[in-house]
């Protein structure tokens, strides 16, 4: 095994700053066509590779059936109620500073991004999770207004990349029309795009048609799918966040573009605006929860016979469920899901639903956690009805990328743990490029091939040069598994092992290879607080 030498990850904790837009380029840094957050000043390095956590399934990614408007849209009408709708466009400049998941008992040097957003009822603000993101001050203008305004995030939604924020001064919103929401626009139909590009101080207006209605991967949380409209209405750096207009109601939200096709960009619909406004009434967002089951295509004739089931019925087949799914004693490998909540799921995936041809998982993805989901389910040759609330995948925060927190470490004479997530990956660099097999394989692969309960995975992330370490200072991004006898699963367990010394003696089992990494209990804990000192480090561990 490699050990990655401690100078060569350094400059990856920053990568996936560019991709919210709040860092400068670095020379090892590729630039991929891959899409990116309009956000940003720079294309992200990574479209994250993750089939499962928002319960895959054949034909996510397909362009999708929906009413046909011909190429009509609301074009002339937008244009007659721009008075009314452009007092509305806000413009957000905003300071950022992010967690250094490298020596994560510091923190980044501030950054300054822009964006903007539109004004919704109760005198708040729209915008993106992109946008504002590890904000430490929020500066809002109204269009063509001169007065700066403070404003803070109320309510943010990593997960789905939506915010909104508030602004506490009455004057801000004061003779301002707030925008309403409207509906999920048909194919074909003409479109408008607000927003401050680039930063500017006058206001962009852009327009385009609607050309597919799709789940795509959301970029800022890098790991969730949800619905999304592309248009070839331009999304530049700076709109993202701004309104999408059509027939005078807000129908998306502009959040991300595709660097490998030009003028096209994607907008958040309205059912996941809707669902995210509806999610935070109670003054707290939720999030999403998830069926947990990872699902294929029922096109394969074979397959369907194997399955007994009748040539007159469709559905999906369940391949498995991940640890802690929501679906979990409800429905298991080899069911066919028939029907979701009374709605017919046909064999490539799809219902008919609102008049649009969408991907099942659309019914699930609307509902709030804790609400029920009614499956009509075949198996063992009979139709079998089955419910159950809806729940989060315990993994997911572990597959998202981090925001608004800082890294989770402890620091023990010189040996720096950490939790293996995403944002640890991105210290290695662009694609992970320097990061051990071993590390990626855990991260995306092991809880699809094991069902046992989910743990956090503990490794050795560095190792600060010291008399009393010095033998290990190769011995990095291995798993922790046992400190003096105690198992380790979470973070907060490492502590309780070195507590349980055994002979004078502190005794780490690593894995791979079961190396076994030992240190003086006398010399560690004398050593411990010089070393502290001498990186400058002022608190041995913040736990989540």
């Amino acid at each position: 095994m490699r050990a990655t030498p401690l100078g060569r990850r350094a400059p990856g904790a920053a990568f996936f700053a560019c991709l919210a837009g709040i860092c400068k380029p670095r020379p090892w840094m590729k630039k991929p066509p891959m899409p990116h957050s309009p956000r940003q000043k720079f294309p992200p390095g990574i479209l994250f590779l993750l089939v499962g956590l928002t319960v895959a399934t054949m034909g996510m990614g397909l362009s999708i059936d929906a009413p046909l408007a011909q190429g009509k849209g609301s074009t002339e009408e937008d244009r007659s109620n721009e008075t009314l709708i452009e007092p509305a466009i806000i413009s957000i400049q905003v300071t950022h500073q992010r967690g250094d998941w490298f020596s994560p008992w510091q923190r980044t040097r501030p950054s300054k991004s822009s964006g903007s957003g539109f004004l919704i009822a109760g005198g708040r603000i729209m915008t993106n999770a992109n946008v504002v993101s590890d904000a430490k001050q929020i500066v809002v203008r109204r269009n063509e207004g001169k007065r700066p305004f403070f404003a803070e995030v109320e309510f943010i939604a990593h997960d789905s990349d939506l915010a909104v924020l508030k602004v506490k001064n009455p004057a801000f919103a004061k003779g301002v029309r707030p925008l309403e929401i409207g509906p999920l626009p048909s194919l074909r139909s003409r479109v408008r795009t607000y927003g401050y590009p680039a930063g500017g101080e006058k206001i962009s207006r852009t327009e385009g048609v609607v050309s597919r209605i799709q789940f795509i991967t959301y970029l800022h949380p890098g790991a969730d799918s949800h619905l999304a409209v592309q248009t070839d209405s331009a999304i530049n750096p700076g709109n993202s966040g701004g309104p999408v207009i059509q027939e005078g109601k807000v129908i998306g939200v502009a959040f991300q573009a595709n660097t490998r096709l030009n003028d096209v960009g994607y907008f958040i619909p309205a059912p996941v605006i809707n669902r995210f406004l509806s999610d935070i009434k109670d003054g707290t967002y939720d999030g999403y929860g998830d069926l947990g089951a990872l699902t294929s295509n029922l096109m394969n004739p074979v397959f369907r016979d194997f399955l007994q089931l009748p040539d007159a019925e469709t559905g999906v087949v369940v391949d498995r469920l991940l640890p802690g799914a929501s679906g979990a004693s409800f429905i298991f490998p080899n069911d066919v899901i028939m029907a979701v909540d009374g709605i017919p799921v046909l064999s490539d995936g799809t219902i008919k639903f609102r008049g649009y041809s969408l991907n099942y998982i659309q019914v699930v993805e609307e509902k709030q956690i804790g609400e029920q989901v009614r499956l009509t389910v075949w198996r063992d040759g009979k139709t079998v009805e089955v419910k159950f609330p809806l729940q989060k995948l315990p993994d997911a925060e572990r597959m998202r990328s981090q925001f608004d927190t800082s890294p989770s470490y402890v620091v023990y004479a010189g040996l720096v743990f950490m939790k293996l997530d995403q944002e640890y990956l991105k210290t290695f660099g662009n694609y992970w490029e320097h990061a051990d097999k071993h590390l990626l394989y855990r991260q995306f692969f092991f809880s699809y091939e094991n069902s046992a309960k989910s743990i956090e995975r503990i490794v050795i992330s560095r190792v600060l040069p010291h008399p009393i370490n010095s033998a290990y200072v190769g011995m990095v991004n291995y798993f922790v598994t046992s400190i003096n006898g105690v198992p380790i699963e979470r973070l907060g367990d490492v502590l309780k092992g070195f507590k349980a010394s055994r002979k004078g003696f502190h005794r780490i089992l690593l894995d791979p290879g079961e190396r076994i990494l030992v240190l003086n209990a006398k010399l560690a804990e004398r050593a411990h607080p010089v070393i502290l000192k001498r990186y400058g480090i002022r608190q041995a561990w913040r736990l989540p």
